[in-house]
Parts: C-alpha cells; structure tokens; sequence
C-alpha cells in the first residue's frame, strides 16, 4: 500500500500541467472578454461625444450674427470637442438645419445632427478597409434668441 509521499506510477506523468492548462484557457478567455470592453469603451466614448458635440455645435450655431460664421463656428466646436474624447474629426459628420428660411431668422430653431462611425479597436486604418463596429448619432436643437 503507497504511502501519502509516495507517488503512484499513474500519476507520474501529469505533473505540473495544471499550471499550463490554467495559462491557456486563462488567455484564450481573457483575450476575447478585453477585446468586448475595449470595442464597447469606445462605443461609449463615441456616444458621449454625439450628445456633447451636437448640443455644443447647436449652441454655437445660435449665438453666432450670421449662418456662414455659425456654421465656421459649429464645425470648430465639433472637432474641439471630438478631440475631448479622444476621437478624430474625420470620423463624424454633421447636419445643420434651421427652421426658418433666414437660418439664424429670431424665435425659430437650428437643429444639429452628429453622427460618429465609430472603428473596429485594433484594425489597422490605412489598409484601405473600410470596417465600422457602430455608428452613433445624437440631434440636438436650440433656438434662436428672439432678443439678440
């Protein structure tokens, strides 16, 4: 009868491959669920910008004496903020559109669509695909004081 020491002849052979075993399901499992938090990191991030750009570049739209500045204005908010979040200008776009037929015309409205594509984390950029995970757009209106 073998003692608690001594080690049985079938045993012999699978020392120490509990650890490996563990190290690669670990990184089979960790890599996947990484790779989810990061595409959805970003998809959040690029929400959060929609709201913040579309109601900032809203607001200077409205505050501005004339559409052409307003318009220079809005677009200059929208990269300032996009770069806040840590994403690039060329990856959204924006609509302008007024409620009245003079755009900044006292007492209508300016309404401002954002939509950010937002690309696969870890995909290369300039091998000429063309992959988005998600687009996500945010509108927001403001109106035109009607007292200057």
């Amino acid at each position: 009868m073998p003692t608690d020491t001594e080690v049985t002849p079938e045993a012999r052979g699978e020392e120490g491959s509990a650890t490996v075993e563990f190290v690669l399901l670990a990184a089979l499992l960790l890599v996947p669920v990484i790779y989810f938090l990061m595409l959805t990191s970003q998809i959040q991030a690029a929400a959060y910008a929609a709201v913040a750009a579309a109601d900032q570049s809203a607001q200077a739209m409205v505050t501005a004496t004339d559409p052409a500045s307003g318009s220079g204005r809005a677009d200059a908010v929208l990269a300032l903020t996009l770069r806040d979040y840590g994403l690039e200008p060329s990856v959204a776009q924006s609509t302008i559109t007024c409620s009245a037929s003079p755009c900044l015309e006292p007492g209508s409205s300016v309404s401002v669509e954002i939509a950010i594509r937002v690309p696969v984390p870890l995909l290369p950029q300039g091998l000429g695909w063309d992959a988005a995970a998600a687009t996500v757009t945010s509108t927001s209106q403001q109106p035109v004081p009607r007292f200057g």
